[in-house]
């Protein structure tokens, strides 16, 4: 039977408890526009401005597009008409299918990945395929939730992923490893230094005890090869033209494969959430015996 995603659904779960329990949802088609095979040809040329650059950006707030090599402004100015006309088809078709979380989204960045995944060097913390959950070391996310969105323009060739157990299995195997804060785990110099910084700059956003210990997690996870080998894993294999998201502070992914590849990141008010008793931060509250969260955060 298939839902409103137009994706077999498992009896009695909605699109947003599947994300919420850490599922992937996939679309062998994707469900809007994408570019044509004119703007593909286009995107598989464009290449990373150096090696400090990751992915090349695009900021819907902004329009600002980021960390290409630049050869010419009719050039830049179709790879930000290609990266704006992706980042509005796909918040305009999310926000259809998941209108309560539509109701309280931030948008964040788009990315285009133009490098091979099984070739690219990177260091341990930045590497693509490894098996991780999702930590902005930039972006504290103070417990909103991190859905990203993801399509294949590759003309001809899947993009590899797999998938680990979730991040409550996770918690409930490697916390104590990790380090759960505990009460007073904060010293007072740090909030201090926390304290300071905002007073200084009132963009700064404080990054709270559960970011604190989502960094450390991912990068535990990354650097944990017992975990990287043996943990039960899922293999994806997504086609061109495909589409497929998830919470990925909650379902472990890696990408072994591919380039070519559309993404765009939402942050997911707790407000909005069906399932807040299963959100990482609740999941680690009732681990520690702790608040980890700013209450108004």
């Amino acid at each position: 039977m298939a839902d409103r995603t137009g994706v077999l659904t498992r009896s009695g779960q909605t699109p947003e408890e599947r994300l919420e329990r850490g599922e992937v949802l996939f679309y062998p088609n994707s469900p809007f526009g994408l570019p044509d095979d004119a703007d593909r040809d286009f995107l598989s040329e464009q290449r990373l401005a150096s090696r400090s650059h990751k992915n090349i950006g695009y900021n819907p707030a902004g329009g600002m597009t980021t960390g290409f090599a630049r050869h010419s402004d009719a050039q830049a100015s179709r790879l930000k008409q290609l990266l704006g006309e992706f980042a509005d088809g796909a918040t305009s078709w999310l926000g259809e299918l998941l209108p309560r979380y539509a109701a309280g989204w931030q948008r964040d960045r788009v990315s285009f990945r133009p490098e091979e995944e099984a070739t690219r060097q990177l260091r341990m913390s930045a590497r693509n395929d490894l098996l991780h959950v999702d930590a902005f070391p930039n972006r504290p996310t103070r417990g909103w939730r991190i859905l990203r969105l993801f399509v294949n323009v590759n003309r001809a060739d899947p993009r590899v992923w797999i998938t680990g157990p979730n991040f409550r299995q996770l918690l409930d195997r490697y916390g104590h490893e990790v380090g759960l804060p505990t009460p007073g785990s904060t010293s007072l110099p740090s909030r201090l230094n926390i304290a300071l910084r905002g007073a200084i700059n009132r963009k700064h956003r404080e990054r709270t005890v559960y970011d604190r210990f989502m960094l450390k997690f991912h990068h535990f996870l990354k650097s944990n090869a017992e975990f990287q080998m043996h943990c039960e894993k899922r293999h994806w294999a997504f086609p061109p033209g495909s589409a497929w998201m998830c919470l990925t502070d909650t379902c472990t992914h890696a990408a072994l494969k591919g380039r070519y590849a559309l993404e765009h990141s939402f942050f997911i008010a707790p407000h909005t959430l069906t399932l807040p008793n299963e959100s990482p931060p609740a999941l680690l509250e009732k681990a520690c015996g702790r608040v980890v969260l700013r209450r108004g955060a």
